[in-house]
C-alpha cells in the first residue's frame, strides 16, 4: 500500500500540474470540437438505419459475442429490422438480414455497393489487393477476374475439369471399398481429398499434397488463413487495437501465415516457369497458362506480373476448396438425419445412373431431387453465412435510410436463407420438397438465397462448384449406403456450427459405408 502511494506520487512529481491542465483543457476542446462536427454533419440531419443501443468505445460488440457471428446478427436482426446499423468499435456497419434489402444492393445498387473494404489481413494476404476476392473495385480487378474465368473457369478447361474429376471420384470411392466394415469413416477428410485433388490437378498440373512442401500442412495453412482473415481489432479500434495487434501477437501470426503460404504458392510458380511439372493433357493447366501470360499484352494493354499470378493462386486456394468441402458434409448431415430424404434421393440417383461397373461423373442433369437437395443444403448452410463484407463507394439511400461512402455492408445470407417472409413456417426444417413449385434461383432476380452473393461481386465458380457438389454426393450415394456409428441415431447427429468467415460443422461428420453394388 505504502509503495502504491509513492508511485502515485511520483507520477506527479514527473508530469507537471501545467501540463495536466493543459492535457484537460486540450481534452475538452476535441470533445467540444467532435460534438459540434457531429451536430453540422449529414448524419445529425440524415435518416440512419436502425441501431441497437451501443457502449462507449466497443460499440455493439458485446452483443456479438456469446454465438456465431451471423447467428447474434440474425437474432438482432428480429428486434431492429432487416437493415440496421452496428459499430464495432468506431467502424459502422450496415446489416442486410432480408432478401428485400438484398436485392437493392445486389440489383438496384450494384454499381455502389461493389467494392470492399480494407482491413490488415486481406491486404496482406491479397499481395495488397491485386486479387478477385478482396480487391477494391477497380479496373485490375476487373482484369484479374477476365483471366480466371477465362482461363480457369471457361469452356476451355471443360474437358479438363472432367477427366480430372472422374479420377478424382474414383479415387475417393476404391479409398471407400477398402475402409474395414462396420468402421465409421470420417467424411470431412474424403471430401477435403477429394476437393483438394480436383482444385490442385487443374490449377497446378498435380496435387502438392502428395509431395508436402517446408513448412506446415496445407490444411493446417489453411485453417490458420481463416482465422486469420477473420480480421483484428486493428481494424476496428484503429489506436488502440493496432498496438493491441502487435503486442498480443496478431501482427506476427499473420507474417507467419503470409510467409508460410508465399512459399508455397512460390515453389509452385517457381516448377512451372522451370518447366518441371508435366502437362495433365493437351491443356496446360492454370498456372502454366499463367506463366506465358506476362509475355502478352491483351487487348487493355495490360501484362500479368508475377504478385498477380500469386494473388489469383491464393484465390485459388483459400477460396476453391474450403467452402466446397463444408457445403458437402452439411449435406451428407442433413440427408443422413432425415432417413426419407436419403431414401427418395438414393432411388432417384440409382434409376437415373442403372447398373455401371465403373466409377464416373454420372450424369446429373436429370436429377432435379439431387438439385433440391444442394439448393436446400444451401439455402440452411450458406458455406460463407455473411458472404464477403461489401463497401459503398458513395452516398445512398436503401428503404429511405441513408448510407455514406465507405461504409461497410454485411449480407447475411444465413438469415435471408431462414426467414420466415420467404420461406414459410417451415423455414428452419430441411425439406427440399419446398423447390418442386418454387422456381428460385442462386443470386436471383429476388435474392431469395444468395450463398453465391450477387451482382458483379457474386461467386464466379459457381457452376463449377455445383457440378463438383452434385457430382461427388450423387456417387458417394450411388455405390454406398450410409449409417450412423453404433449406438447412435440418425436424428441426433451433432449439427452445431462454427465459425465466421466459413460456417463449419462444429463436429466431424463420421459415416459407416456400406458398400452396394
Amino acid at each position: 500500500m505504502h509503495t502504491t502511494i509513492i508511485n502515485h506520487m511520483e507520477i506527479f512529481i514527473i508530469f507537471p500540474l501545467w501540463l495536466l491542465v493543459a492535457t484537460l483543457v486540450l481534452s475538452m476542446s476535441c470533445m467540444f470540437l467532435f460534438t459540434l462536427k457531429s451536430y453540422r454533419s449529414p448524419t445529425s440531419v440524415s435518416k440512419l438505419p436502425p441501431n441497437p443501443p451501443k457502449l462507449p468505445i466497443i460499440g455493439n460488440l458485446h452483443q456479438l459475442i456469446g454465438l456465431p457471428r451471423h447467428q447474434a446478427l440474425w437474432k438482432l436482426s428480429k428486434q431492429y429490422g432487416p437493415l440496421m446499423q452496428i459499430h464495432i468499435g468506431s467502424k459502422p456497419f450496415i446489416v442486410i438480414s432480408s432478401s428485400t434489402m438484398a436485392k437493392q444492393v445486389f440489383k438496384n445498387l450494384d454499381h455502389i455497393f461493389c467494392s470492399r473494404p480494407p482491413s490488415h489481413a486481406t491486404k496482406r494476404l491479397s499481395y495488397n489487393y491485386l486479387d478477385i476476392a478482396f480487391a477494391p473495385h477497380n479496373d485490375h480487378w476487373r482484369e484479374m477476374r477476365k483471366i480466371l474465368v477465362s482461363e480457369f473457369l471457361g469452356p476451355k478447361r471443360a474437358s479438363s475439369y472432367n477427366n480430372v474429376l472422374v479420377t478424382e471420384i474414383k479415387s475417393m470411392v476404391h479409398s471407400l471399398t477398402l475402409q474395414p466394415s462396420n468402421v465409421a469413416v470420417n467424411l470431412n477428410e474424403v471430401f477435403l481429398a477429394t476437393v483438394k485433388g480436383l482444385v490442385c490437378k487443374l490449377a497446378f498440373g498435380k496435387n502438392y499434397r502428395e509431395q508436402p512442401l517446408k513448412g506446415p500442412s496445407w490444411e493446417v495453412m489453411l485453417d490458420e488463413t481463416m482465422e486469420i482473415l477473420n480480421g483484428s481489432l486493428g481494424d476496428s479500434f484503429p489506436w488502440l487495437g493496432r498496438f493491441i495487434d502487435q503486442f498480443s501477437g496478431w501482427d506476427s501470426k499473420l507474417a507467419k501465415c503470409f510467409s508460410n503460404l508465399d512459399a508455397y504458392i512460390e515453389t509452385i510458380v517457381d516448377e512451372h516457369q522451370n518447366n518441371t511439372v508435366a502437362k495433365l493433357s493437351d491443356d496446360d493447366d492454370f498456372v502454366h497458362t499463367l506463366v506465358e501470360l506476362p509475355t502478352i499484352e491483351n487487348a487493355s494493354g495490360y501484362r500479368l506480373t508475377k504478385e498477380d499470378m500469386k494473388a489469383l493462386i491464393m484465390d485459388v486456394l483459400t477460396g476453391g476448396i474450403d467452402t466446397t468441402v463444408v457445403t458437402m458434409v452439411w449435406a451428407m448431415s442433413e440427408i443422413t438425419r432425415s432417413p426419407r430424404v436419403m431414401q427418395k434421393l438414393q432411388s432417384e440417383i440409382r434409376n437415373c445412373t442403372g447398373k455401371i461397373k465403373k466409377e464416373n461423373k454420372l450424369d446429373t442433369t436429370k436429377m432435379t431431387y439431387l438439385k433440391m437437395v444442394m439448393k436446400e443444403t444451401l439455402r440452411l448452410h450458406p458455406p460463407a453465412p455473411l458472404l464477403l463484407p461489401h463497401e459503398s463507394l458513395s452516398h445512398c439511400q436503401i428503404s429511405g435510410y441513408s448510407v455514406f461512402p465507405r461504409t461497410t455492408v454485411l449480407i447475411n445470407a444465413w438469415a435471408i436463407g431462414r426467414d420466415p417472409e420467404t420461406w414459410g413456417e417451415n423455414a428452419a426444417e430441411f425439406y427440399p420438397e419446398r423447390f418442386e413449385n418454387l422456381e428460385v434461383e442462386y443470386g436471383g432476380g429476388n435474392c431469395e438465397m444468395v450463398p453465391f452473393g450477387g451482382g458483379r461481386r457474386s461467386c464466379p465458380a459457381m457452376n463449377t462448384v455445383l457440378t463438383t457438389m452434385e457430382s461427388t454426393i450423387a456417387n458417394v450415394l450411388y455405390w454406398f449406403d450410409w449409417e450412423v456409428p453404433v449406438g447412435m441415431k440418425n436424428e441426433d447427429l451433432n449439427m452445431q456450427e462454427e465459425g465466421s468467415l466459413v460456417a463449419r460443422k462444429k463436429l466431424p461428420l463420421y459415416l459407416i459405408p456400406k458398400k452396394y453394388m
